[in-house]
């Protein structure tokens, strides 16, 4: 079972949404970039093993997990417990004050992040018995540390809206114009907030875009598909898709 919950709509600026991951048998995934930081609990009692069993995940413990730049794979058990906060891009920064490139391709124990947000959380947690009360829990902690608004912060949502209306295929300079910023000062602050630089953030953005497209049966006309979203050719359109998947995109359809 994966199932996704909306938040309270004064969160949905800074989360996209709650997950649970509670398989009914062996299963393993594989993980691709989607754009989000995640913090998860791993509420069940076996441990996940994660890139290749390099990330072990114990029971009881929470992690937070930085904005991805390739795909990671994961194998779950039956006796499985996931319980994710899936953060807006710049959403967990607002939280936190953590620069988030920090964060980037790593899995960090929660505590070692915040100790207040880990013992508060892990708490909380532990007195809710069902699993509708511990998303209430995290619900409540959230709209508690519930952020101020900042200028540079909304100057990047504006750009990252721009970047997801265009599907990734803007320019840096175009998004740095927008909001008055040098190139090098934007890219700087769009680190900081999101953990990837803008240009990479608009790879991803347009790697999920060809993702819903080749899913919507674009995959009989892979060359058209390819110089829709800016590739020069079919093979650097396939080495893009596989940076971020570990597939083709013949091969992703048939998963």
């Amino acid at each position: 079972m994966f199932q996704t919950i909306q938040p309270h709509p004064l969160l949905a600026a800074y989360v996209d949404a709650y997950w649970v991951s509670a398989p009914e048998h062996f299963a393993q995934y594989r993980i691709l970039p989607d754009t989000c930081a995640d913090i998860i609990f791993n509420i069940g009692e076996d441990i996940v093993h994660a890139g290749d069993g390099a990330i072990i995940i114990a029971p009881h413990t929470a992690f937070v997990v930085g904005t991805m730049t390739t795909f990671r794979d994961a194998s779950l058990t039956a006796n499985t417990r996931m319980l994710g906060i899936r953060f807006q891009p710049g959403g967990l920064k607002a939280f936190m004050g953590h620069p988030l490139h920090l964060f980037t391709d790593q899995h960090l124990l929660l505590a070692e992040v915040s100790a207040t947000w880990h013992t508060t959380l892990q708490n909380l947690l532990a007195k809710a018995k069902t699993l509708a009360g511990k998303i209430k829990c995290l619900e409540i902690f959230l709209l508690q540390q519930l952020p101020s608004g900042n200028v540079t912060g909304k100057q990047i949502q504006h750009t990252i809206s721009l970047i997801k209306q265009s599907k990734g295929n803007i320019a840096v300079a175009t998004l740095a114009a927008q909001v008055f910023m040098s190139n090098r000062n934007y890219e700087r602050c769009f680190l900081q907030q999101v953990g990837v630089s803008p240009k990479t953030f608009a790879r991803i953005v347009r790697f999920i875009a060809i993702k819903q497209q080749l899913k919507a049966g674009s995959n009989g006309l892979l060359l058209s598909l390819a110089l829709d979203n800016g590739f020069y050719d079919h093979a650097h359109f396939t080495r893009e898709f596989s940076a971020f998947s570990g597939y083709s995109p013949t091969a992703y359809l048939q998963q």
